[in-house]
């Protein structure tokens, strides 16, 4: 079909501002400073702003690589089109449309939808011990108000999350700077040493394969290219704007929060039921506490829609190269991928209620994001290394932009995929990779079987972009 054909996705529905909604939506920065610092802090304590830091940097890297392949590429399924572009190989597009259609979907329901219900039950514990089975109740709730969101179009979803978005990102960075204020005299370098870890650099290389995934989502333009104005200019500028304002926001938080609360006791922050809160509370009042906690459900709430947005839009492009059948293809009056859309709420609804009557949902929530964050750098990985061959081969090769930033982000990424695999983490999240084993097996198979059944259909996958 033709790329100006009414019948797909609304050609440039979006502003750069809109298409940078999706990132923030997908990231969720209040969210994370509810979630992500707490796993940190038990990992190391009071070093959790130069995990932080250093996390950043490393997701700069990496969205410069993603930056470069947005002015060449704008596609619906833009990490297969990048593959393809990289490698001319049809197989590893169709890996990473797969595998990232997975993290979509498990980010989700996993991030979004038991992130917000773990965080329900952190902050009501008396309420939930009462009513344990609460969480599935609100869970479909935010499920079916979330898909039917989905449904009224892009537009509007984009600019509630862009409002919301601004608002967590000045709520952050406001308040960080007031309790920085606050506890002036407490100011030190120590969050940005390995003295709070006795200098176990090890632990902080260990401590990379969740740092990272702080700043995860950043680079959900990608998804809405195809429905951005002028998209190989505006989703590069999209990309780097998100990653600053998150960056800034969340880099401040983790530094005003340790402050306030004691780098020394950064290890017991781990075991507070609500520590953002508690600070919150005790040092800005209940009010502010309370207008964070709000946010920080909203957050979750647009973490949800923002990957489940990538995630329909990839099954859009797969279906549109004939990788799925042609009803997932088809858009409904207001330019929204219909089947699509409707399965992702139904995805959703069987990974939360699967995975949280099995392991409950703070476990669950837990399992999902980890289950996936190896495919997650596996991909920019491969998008690095593509990056490389890509500019070689067309004689457009920058020293820095083309060999050592892609060079750092695969070492990086590859240093976190080995120490989150070695030692095998403990159950439930080591079925995670057995999961993931499981699944890179049956997209070989299934691979094999459409270039066997389809040759045309294999061979031309992944080809798309405006």
């Amino acid at each position: 079909m033709d790329k100006n054909s009414p019948e797909g996705l609304r050609k440039g529905a979006l502003s750069p501002w809109l298409a940078l909604a999706n990132s923030l939506a997908s990231n969720a920065p209040i969210a994370v400073t509810a979630l992500y610092f707490v796993g940190l802090a038990g990992l190391v304590g009071g070093t959790l702003t130069l995990v932080v830091i250093l996390a950043w940097l490393i997701y700069l890297a990496m969205t410069i690589v993603t930056y470069e392949w947005s002015k060449v590429i704008a596609s619906a399924y833009s990490w297969a089109a990048i593959m393809k572009a990289g490698y001319n190989s049809s197989g590893i597009s169709f890996f990473s449309a797969w595998t990232y259609l997975y993290d979509y979907v498990t980010a989700s329901s996993g991030f979004g939808v038991l992130g917000l219900t773990s965080f329900a039950y952190l902050i009501f514990p008396q309420f939930t011990q009462e009513y344990p089975w609460f969480w599935i109740p609100v869970s479909l709730i935010i499920i079916g108000e979330t898909t039917f969101l989905m449904y009224e179009g892009i537009r509007p979803t984009s600019k509630y999350n862009l409002i919301t978005g601004l608002i967590e990102i000045s709520f952050l960075i406001i308040t960080s700077m007031v309790l920085i204020a606050l506890n002036f005299h407490k100011l030190t370098l120590e969050p940005l040493s390995l003295s709070p870890i006795n200098g176990n650099a090890l632990l902080l290389l260990t401590s990379m394969i969740f740092g990272i995934s702080t700043f995860g989502g950043t680079n959900g333009a990608l998804g809405v290219a195809e429905e951005t104005k002028d998209p190989k200019k505006n989703i590069p500028k999209a990309l780097i704007m998100t990653l600053t304002l998150v960056g800034v926001a969340i880099i401040l938080n983790s530094y005003a929060q340790e402050i306030s609360y004691g780098v020394g006791k950064m290890f017991n922050y781990a075991n507070l039921p609500d520590p953002g809160i508690i600070i919150y509370s005790s040092t800005l009042g209940i009010p502010i506490a309370i207008i964070y906690a709000a946010l920080v459900f909203n957050s979750f709430n647009s973490s949800t829609i923002g990957f489940a947005v990538s995630g329909i839009r990839m099954i859009y492009g797969m279906a549109r190269d004939g990788a799925l059948p042609k009803i997932f293809y088809k858009v409904n009056k207001k330019g929204v991928p219909e089947v699509p859309t409707l399965l992702a709420g139904l995805l959703n609804a069987a990974l939360v209620l699967s995975t949280g009557f099995l392991f409950g949902p703070l476990n669950a929530a837990l399992f999902l994001i980890t289950s996936s964050v190896v495919f997650t750098y596996l991909n920019h990985m491969l998008a690095s290394i593509g990056l490389i061959k890509y500019h070689y081969k067309n004689r457009t090769f920058n020293l820095v932009k083309h060999l050592l930033i892609p060079m750092i982000t695969v070492l990086a990424l590859g240093a976190a995929i080995v120490t989150s695999l070695y030692p095998a983490p403990p159950p439930p999240f080591v079925y995670g990779v057995y999961i993931s084993i499981a699944f890179i097996v049956v997209i070989i198979g299934l691979y094999f079987y459409i270039k066997k059944k389809n040759p045309h259909i294999a061979n031309k996958f992944g080809d798309y972009s405006l």
